[in-house]
């Protein structure tokens, strides 16, 4: 298998000079000589191209481009689609290639502009994913109706833009955190645990509604501190916040805000007591570079977007992906929820591991249905952090 990965900069500048060498057709010309292709085809009894099964879109895989919103090295979901993506390029010797879009860039003109080249390069296959990515897709998808994209940990407006050679999943995060209180609830010996989030927004409540509802699964007594940072960045907020819980009596903490999570588990390493890692492998992330922060983390929960990204593409390329459609991924399939290896084996008894496979199981059979921010009001979400307190 052949493997490149190509910077932001390098992308755009490939844009630019194909386009000054007149080999790249514009967007705008492609869009309607595809229009023109489509009206032709329909003349004469064609399907429409947004009514074409999933089947009609599965082809031969020779060369597939994975397009991060990013750069490699997050330690989450990024990294988990190129692991997703070298694995189906290895298993099928398909070349590959990684284009980083970076963090710096902000102009989204220049995202589609990228995008639309790589359009133009013969690539069988498009992964890509994350929410900034939405308007780059949902511009540039449609203009290469015959180019399939599986998209990651994004949700398109699929009412509004058709996208028939699209498809799209994003994942609950809310059942994630679930089996994070479970594990908190099973495991605390104050009967008090504690939750750390970023900025009051929809999908931060949705770990917090998640996280106390498993802990009061296990546990309807327990108490659950609830702190916001209002900031992703900030680790030594992260980090006073979670002093005060412990302090308080939480001897199990849950952190979702983003890189400030350090300061979760630097208060936990400090007061020793246990953390839950959140949106990677935390005990795996600092196992060679910070042993005193790995011993201190009971177990992570995550999107797992390798699994989903790989299911997806077999489920492609048997003719079964939903294109044109948007799909959320849980416990059940594997797509979110506790991360099982070395660290997870060696950090809980196995009382408590039997535990967390019961509550995956119930989740799974339909038994449990983990309640979600999402639409939630302020009264109803102000009602849960009250009914842990």
């Amino acid at each position: 298998m052949k493997r490149r990965l190509v910077a932001m900069f390098t992308a755009v500048t490939l844009v630019l000079s194909m386009a000054g060498c007149g080999g790249a057709k514009p967007a705008e010309e492609k869009k309607a000589a595809d229009t023109t292709a489509a009206a032709a085809d329909n003349a004469g009894g064609s399907a429409d191209a947004s009514e074409a099964p999933s089947e009609e879109m599965a082809k031969e895989v020779k060369k597939i481009v994975t397009v991060l919103p990013n750069v490699r090295g997050d330690g989450g979901t990024h990294d988990l689609a190129c692991r997703a993506s070298e694995a189906i390029a290895d298993n099928i010797g398909a070349e590959l290639d990684i284009i980083e879009l970076g963090t710096a860039v902000t102009d989204s003109a220049k995202w589609e502009a990228a995008m639309s080249d790589l359009c133009e390069e013969d690539y069988d296959l498009i992964i890509t994913g994350g929410s900034l990515m939405k308007d780059t897709i949902q511009t540039v998808a449609p203009m290469y109706p015959e180019i399939p994209f599986i998209c990651y940990d994004v949700n398109l407006d699929f009412d509004s833009v058709d996208m028939p050679n699209v498809y799209a999943m994003d994942f609950h995060q809310n059942e994630a955190a679930y089996m994070a209180g479970v594990i908190a609830a099973s495991m605390t010996k104050s009967d008090y645990v504690g939750f750390v989030g970023a900025t009051k927004i929809p999908v931060i409540y949705d770990f917090m509604v998640g996280f106390i509802s498993g802990a009061q699964a296990v546990n309807p007594d327990i108490k659950v501190a609830v702190a916001f940072t209002n900031d992703f960045n900030d680790a030594t907020l992260a980090k006073e916040l979670a002093l005060a819980q412990i302090t308080d009596g939480a001897d199990v903490l849950f952190p979702a805000c983003g890189n400030a999570a350090v300061g979760v588990y630097e208060a936990a390493r400090d007061k020793s007591v246990s953390a839950i890692g959140n949106d990677q492998d935390v005990a795996a992330k600092y196992a060679n570079s910070d042993e005193s922060l790995e011993k201190v983390i009971l177990a992570s929960v995550m999107k797992k977007v390798d699994n989903a990204v790989s299911t997806a593409y077999e489920r492609y390329t048997k003719g079964e992906l939903p294109f044109g459609t948007q799909e959320t991924v849980g416990v059940k399939e594997d797509g979110a929820g506790v991360v099982k290896n070395e660290y997870y084996e060696a950090q809980l008894p196995d009382e408590v591991k039997a535990v967390v496979t019961e509550y995956e199981g119930k989740i799974g059979s339909g038994e449990v249905t983990v309640p979600t921010a999402i639409g939630m009001d302020a009264e109803e979400i102000d009602g849960i952090i009250s009914s842990a307190q």
